[in-house]
């Protein structure tokens, strides 16, 4: 008698030969054949898999350290009826998120999965009490938002040809130039077509997670807020080229919390600064698989005008706008970790 499999088997032979006689009549059948074949393989034997950790550079809050961002998290959690975070992680890179994927530490250790909510010092230092209320309750917002279990198993689709993108854009000027441009162009494509797959419904996720964030604080709160991310992303890629050369010549910051928030106030307090609020306000998010939406469209959303927000976050950075951080030691403690691995770990 045939089993299910031998009869499932059957199904792909033929399935298969159809294909192969496609082929012989025409290449781009059989092309096409293949795709589909390959499409219907990964749906028929889909099933529950390893999701391999997260690489994070940062360790974890703990009540000794970090009491009161600890309070405050719990606090937003109870405002917004969600389970707070089983850990916070604090890491130098600014961006706060969230996943629930298990999560790989600079030292090796392997945290499982569950609630994760990172955060940097250059937010807690940078950001207004109110401001950052609104990140902490968006990001808290994805636990308690419709779009989770879709992010589940998304995300770690979505990471692969981010982290390849940014391998190909790490190679030297003249390596193999037609090469480099030849992997981009099919990089970029596959991340194109994810990003229209999962786009829309992602961007109904980060609308939903801003409701939650104006739920604790001001539509201004957050769009300020975010646009200091803006400053802060832009400043932090800058200084990590400039830390890999440091570390060449022997030679490591002792903050680069610190040093990070000296070069976003020097370009807020400069001459430039109408320029840079201007082009905050047409920001749009660089990388091609992310599916945030854009600082305009969320401003709109939270009844926001976005030039006088820009504006407003540009003037705090320019005065250095530095609350007291109770997250000195573990900047310090980051900083002395990143220097020797500066060109080896992701951070």
């Amino acid at each position: 008698m045939p089993t299910r499999c031998s009869e499932r088997g059957g199904a792909w032979i033929a399935l298969l030969a159809a294909a192969a006689l496609a082929g012989a009549i025409n290449g781009y059948l059989f092309l096409l054949a293949a795709v589909i074949v390959r499409i219907l393989t990964v749906t028929e034997s889909r099933r529950p898999c390893e999701v391999a950790p997260l690489e994070v550079f940062g360790v974890i809050a703990d009540p000794a350290r970090l009491p009161a961002l600890i309070a405050r998290v719990a606090r937003i959690a109870t405002a917004l009826k969600v389970r707070a975070p089983t850990r916070i992680i604090v890491g130098l890179k600014p961006g706060p998120w969230v996943s629930t994927a298990p999560i790989r530490l600079q030292d090796g250790q392997v945290l499982p999965p569950g609630e994760t909510l990172y955060l940097s010092p250059l937010e807690l230092r940078a950001l207004r009490s109110r401001e950052l209320d609104a990140f902490i309750a968006h990001e808290l917002g994805h636990f308690r938002a419709p779009d989770l279990p879709f992010t589940g198993p998304c995300v770690p689709a979505m990471r692969p040809p981010l982290y390849t993108c940014q391998g190909v854009r790490s190679l030297p000027r003249n390596f193999i130039d037609l090469a480099r441009l030849r992997s981009l162009m099919v990089i970029n494509g596959k991340a194109w077509v994810l990003k229209r797959a999962a786009g829309s419904i992602r961007q109904r996720g980060e609308f939903g997670a801003d409701r939650a964030a104006l739920a604790v604080a001001g539509g201004a709160d957050l769009i300020a807020g975010l646009a200091k991310l803006a400053m802060l992303s832009g400043a932090w890629s800058y200084l990590q080229e400039h830390l890999r050369e440091q570390v060449s010549r022997g030679i490591g910051p002792r903050n680069l919390v610190l040093d990070c928030l000296d070069l976003v106030q020097q370009v807020a307090a400069s001459r430039h600064r109408a320029w840079f609020s201007a082009l905050l306000v047409r920001e749009q998010i660089a990388q091609p698989t992310d599916t945030h939406p854009t600082l305009v469209q969320r401003a709109a959303a939270a009844g926001v005008e976005a030039p006088a927000a820009t504006a407003r976050a540009l003037q705090d950075l320019a005065l250095r706008m530095n609350q007291p951080a109770e997250s000195r030691r573990i900047e310090e403690e980051l900083t002395a970790l990143l220097g020797p691995a500066a060109n080896e770990v992701p951070c």
